[in-house]
């Protein structure tokens, strides 16, 4: 019997796992949108053998509550569809407003929901159906700011703190981190994982070990760049 109750909940669990994949996916992993443009065009793919419900929303970041009434500068059309199998859907997201800053990027996080399409076949069993949501982030990048968004991670600096190391971005550009690591003496160790450096400000990565020798230390660096793609760099201390 136990070995009968076991089996079921694994044979469960491969069943959730199937269903809850992303089947409707975007072109790209991060929005770019800058100001001199009165529009951008979203590509979304469903890329499964069966129709998905798509609903869009935009928000500022906010907390769980508050992003239930988004309060970004953005409206998208459409906002709800219907995807067919194996088909492709456009989405135009529109800027708003007028009042961001001009010398610095400003972020906010473009949110697309699907749910698997039920007909009455289907709503008659009882099933799992679970509806998932894929969010990225969308950069609005004002065409007054300094230099170029490549040159970011270059003019990053960093300085040994008493708890770990503190980060300075002069830039007007956000700086997306994948992973930072403090190599010393041959040693790394973890500082930082799936973060950002927004611009013109500090922040300060902890660093949980003691008595590290940080002469002749770098800061080892995965960032990520406008096409989504990793780079590496190394900075000295």
């Amino acid at each position: 019997m136990d070995r009968l109750i076991v089996f079921t909940v694994f044979l469960f669990s491969i069943t959730i796992s199937v269903n809850a994949a992303a089947n409707v996916i975007m072109t790209g992993t991060r929005i770019i949108y800058p100001d001199d443009i009165k529009e951008k065009t979203i590509q979304l793919r469903n890329t499964s053998s069966q129709p998905f419900i798509v609903s869009i929303q935009v928000d500022d970041g906010s907390d769980i509550e508050k992003a239930k009434h988004p309060e970004a500068p953005f409206i998208t059309t459409p906002q709800i569809f219907r995807m067919e199998p194996e088909s492709g859907q456009s989405v135009r997201l529109i800027f708003t407003g007028d009042k961001l800053p001009q010398d610095r990027e400003s972020i906010f996080y473009f949110s697309f929901s699907q749910l698997p399409y039920l007909d009455n076949k289907d709503k008659e069993r009882n099933q799992l159906v679970l509806a998932l949501t894929n969010r990225l982030k969308i950069f609005y990048r004002p065409h007054t700011i300094p230099g170029n968004s490549y040159e970011t991670v270059e003019k990053l600096s960093f300085q040994v703190k008493p708890h770990g190391i503190e980060v300075t971005n002069p830039t007007g550009y956000y700086s997306v981190i994948r992973r930072a690591e403090l190599i010393a003496n041959g040693t790394k160790y973890p500082l930082a994982d799936a973060v950002m450096v927004p611009p013109k400000s500090k922040v300060e990565w902890p660093l949980h070990a003691n008595n590290i020798n940080t002469q002749n230390a770098s800061i080892a660096l995965v960032t990520v760049n406008d096409y989504g793609v990793n780079v590496d760099s190394r900075h000295p201390l």
